[in-house]
């Protein structure tokens, strides 16, 4: 009985959390994860990608880095193509095909690859009007306890049709990010290394072709 009356009092006096009261929700995920990007500067990190084709059921894996200085300048960088973008001008380097494709930031801007998804919805955001997010659970990723977070797409028709995001609960940086197409293959990125607000040389986001390479300007 004395415990009972002490729990009502603890209650009264705001001591006491309810256990129905809800907890953090995926757009609340959301919401800080993008809070804290908006405040950096710039980052940079490695990055394991993982695609699989389901239609041949093959997994292919391709590892590479990243840097990003805000607000418009990044490089993408695997052993099958180097995309660099200076703010004004965007270089897309494909070492099979010996051709570097010139363009416009703008041009740049609405690539719709993976791995520009990667910079749009891990460092831009876009959430809002095209999925909905619900917090599906945590789960620990390179040792590091994150939320993980689904967005489905709204409209149908979408060709990424979900989103799963794994965001550190600590730092609130996205640590694994998974996209899931209409033909069902899925690529996954693992975010390693990660380095925020340090200071990046200035020839990161520049890109001089190698000898013998075509430049193809599309400006």
């Amino acid at each position: 009985m004395a415990a009972g009356r002490l729990k009502i009092l603890l209650l009264a006096c705001g001591l006491l959390i309810p256990a129905d009261v809800p907890g953090i929700d995926g757009r609340e995920v959301i919401r800080r994860q993008q809070q804290r990007y908006e405040k950096l500067t710039s980052i940079s990190a490695r990055f394991k990608k993982t695609h699989y084709w389901k239609l041949v059921d093959q997994k292919t894996q391709l590892s590479g880095n990243l840097y990003v200085e805000k607000p418009n300048r990044f490089r993408f960088e695997t052993r099958v193509q180097t995309v660099v973008s200076d703010g004004e001008s965007a270089w897309n380097y494909t070492p099979g095909n010996e051709q570097v494709l010139l363009s416009g930031y703008d041009r740049a801007k609405g690539d719709r690859s993976y791995e520009k998804l990667l910079f749009d919805l891990i460092l831009l955001g876009g959430y809002e009007d095209r999925y909905d997010p619900r917090l599906a659970g945590e789960e620990s990723v390179d040792g590091r306890r994150c939320y993980r977070v689904e967005l489905t797409a709204r409209q149908e028709e979408s060709y990424i049709s979900r989103v799963r995001l794994w965001v550190d609960r600590k730092l609130w940086l996205v640590r694994r990010a998974e996209y899931l197409n209409l033909n069902e293959d899925v690529t996954t990125y693992d975010v390693s290394r990660l380095k925020v607000d340090g200071k990046l040389k200035p020839d990161l986001f520049t890109f001089v072709p190698p000898d013998g390479v075509e430049v193809i300007d599309l400006r």
